[in-house]
């Protein structure tokens, strides 16, 4: 794996789609290859936007994608969204490796019976 320092993407790019400049998707647990992604977050981005329909069409699913970049590599493309219900709840996804309160927000764990 590339170390950060030669990364080609150092610097947070903006979306080709919305202008809106990309942020950080914590991607060590992920299978990319890479520490991070750099991700598209806005929620009124048009490609975003025009996913729900799109993936509707295609594959029958209710999900959309986000516009992605690779920092190593600089290449681009696209990675899974939740459902807009999720995003108006809860917001864009915290990694559970990172954020140890994740996995009881995102899951219901249940209490240990006596």
């Amino acid at each position: 794996m590339t170390t950060e320092t030669e990364y080609k993407i150092r610097e947070a790019p903006t979306c080709p789609h919305c202008k809106a400049v990309m942020e950080k998707l914590d991607a060590r647990h992920l299978d990319w290859g890479t520490t991070f992604l750099w991700v598209c977050f806005n929620n009124d981005c048009g490609f975003f936007k025009k996913g729900w329909d799109h993936m509707m069409k295609t594959v029958g699913q209710l999900v959309s994608y986000r516009f992605m970049i690779t920092p190593d590599n600089g290449s681009q493309g696209v990675i899974p969204a939740f459902s807009s219900e999720y995003l108006i709840k809860e917001g864009k996804p915290t990694n559970p490796y990172v954020d140890p309160d994740a996995v009881d927000k995102y899951y219901e764990v249940p209490d240990d019976e006596e």
